[in-house]
């Protein structure tokens, strides 16, 4: 079931003929809130988040994070197993809440996209959840936010009391209201 667009960039926010060193990179990240609201009797349930894009998802350029309450694990996309498509598993208990977080990784060095030198990467698409063949669970009723949140980085990092802002907004789901109903 079709959750929401998504957009990942890491690029100067005003670029050339701009003078490079007035002109601040934004770094922008993919945040999905999804909760198990089934009733806390029910099996866990599997999920798949998968990512349809317009670009090819590189795991060089990317990070995937994911909070289900006891701290963050960093993780590559994988292919789904049943459309091959880039995802994140993730098993959720009922009741359980997790955050997954789709970013660029620009702790890289040049010529990676991704990297704070390059500056250059721009990827747009949907996001995508299913129940895995796999899952305990049956069916699972989750409840979803999705977010876009950037970073505005100066273009010296090195100078004193560098000036960051940052942004984030709800994206709106694809299907009336925030609650998803998946089965196998």
């Amino acid at each position: 079931m079709i959750i929401s667009s998504f957009e990942l960039l890491v690029k100067p926010i005003a670029p050339a003929p701009f003078n490079p060193s007035v002109s601040r990179r934004v770094v922008q990240a993919y945040f999905l809130m999804i909760s198990n609201v089934n009733p806390v009797s029910e099996p866990d349930a599997a999920i798949s988040i998968q990512f349809n894009s317009s670009s090819p998802l590189n795991n060089e350029e990317l990070i995937s994070i994911v909070d289900m309450g006891s701290g963050n694990v960093f993780s590559d996309l994988i292919p789904d197993p049943v459309t091959g498509k880039p995802s994140q598993p993730l098993t959720l208990a009922s009741g359980a809440t997790a955050l997954l977080i789709l970013q660029p990784d620009v702790s890289k060095t040049a010529p990676i996209r991704s990297s704070l030198e390059v500056a250059n990467l721009e990827v747009r698409g949907y996001v995508e959840a299913s129940l895995s063949p796999y899952s305990a669970a049956a069916h699972a009723e989750v409840l979803i936010t999705p977010q876009i949140r950037g970073t505005f980085l100066p273009a010296d990092l090195t100078l004193p009391n560098p000036d960051f802002d940052q942004q984030a907004y709800s994206l709106p789901t694809a299907n009336p209201g925030s609650i998803l109903k998946l089965s196998k």
